[in-house]
């Protein structure tokens, strides 16, 4: 059965477009936080607790769209917490390299889609 064209209920409308910047917050619907480490044109990655430890996650627009979405969460705020999750619970080489970047350089200037 093919999806109704007119059905509006769901997330498949919304183009898959990579709207995030680096350093931004996002929550999930379990309100874990993530921050985006590095984006690229179609994916980005996400250093997030899984599996209880910190690591980095790959995601493409289309996924980003379905799980994230803006946190009202400082970014110092964040960092901060991630740092003290993977120090108790464990993180992995990668995730604690970008975390590193992310410290010394900062988040990127947030852009707001003017359309």
């Amino acid at each position: 059965m093919a999806k109704d064209p007119t059905d509006y209920s769901t997330v498949d409308f919304i183009s898959p477009v990579l709207n995030v910047t680096r350093g931004q917050v996002l929550v999930n619907r379990q309100r874990h936080i993530a921050i985006v480490a590095k984006k690229g044109r179609t994916c980005a990655h996400l250093v997030m607790v899984k599996s209880g430890a910190l690591k980095l996650s790959k995601y493409t627009a289309s996924e980003l769209v379905e799980e994230w979405s803006d946190a009202d969460y400082p970014f110092e705020r964040a960092v901060a917490k991630l740092l003290e999750l993977g120090k108790r619970n464990g993180i992995t080489q990668a995730a604690q390299h970008a975390l590193e970047e992310l410290i010394e350089e900062g988040r990127e200037p947030k852009q707001h889609r003017l359309f």
